[in-house]
């Protein structure tokens, strides 16, 4: 079994974000067990806490690495990832020498009602977080333009569900090799 933690990078309940991770985790194959990392919790971090990480920080950390990959669903907030997501990604990677993104599997995935879906927030978290030593699954992409159909009172439009289970597929592969 394939151990995937997906964080939801936005803190709105009925965030499109939040169910497209919904179906994700829906059409992930059955070998692979998807877990939730919430980031609600978290305080903004600060490099004055590497001395003294509060305890949801630490919880955070520790669930991400017990995972074997992961992977981020992240908001375009005015063309960009929103602040939610950068802080999570700074506590991932803190204090120095003790983060847990190296040598981690990832793959990120997004949901807008702009024309080009997230894909602006996910050119610059390509062009990042290679840096930082995540092995970042290069394709297929997951940006999703929503619309009134996208996720419908009956489920997901057939079209994303397709793409939805095409995605984990490849997901799991990739941290299946590389973890």
């Amino acid at each position: 079994m394939v151990r995937i933690g997906y964080i939801v990078g936005s803190f709105a309940e009925d965030s499109v974000n939040r169910k497209l991770a919904e179906v994700l985790v829906d059409q992930a194959p059955e070998r692979a067990e998807l877990t939730e990392i919430d980031i609600r919790p978290l305080p903004l971090y600060d490099r004055h806490l590497d001395d003294d990480f509060p305890a949801e920080m630490t919880v955070f950390k520790e669930q991400a690495s017990a995972c074997d990959g992961l992977l981020l669903v992240s908001p375009e907030h005015n063309q960009s990832f929103p602040a939610p997501v950068k802080n999570a990604i700074d506590i991932l990677t803190r204090p120095p020498r003790q983060g847990v993104l190296r040598g981690k599997p990832m793959g990120i995935a997004g949901a807008s009602p702009s024309r080009f879906g997230t894909i602006n927030s996910q050119t610059q978290l390509r062009s990042f977080l290679p840096l930082l030593g995540v092995k970042l699954m290069g394709t297929p992409l997951m940006a999703v333009q929503v619309t009134e159909d996208t996720f419908g009172d009956a489920g997901p439009d057939e079209q994303l569900a397709t793409r939805a289970a095409k995605y984990m597929e490849a997901l799991t592969t990739w941290v299946e090799q590389h973890s």
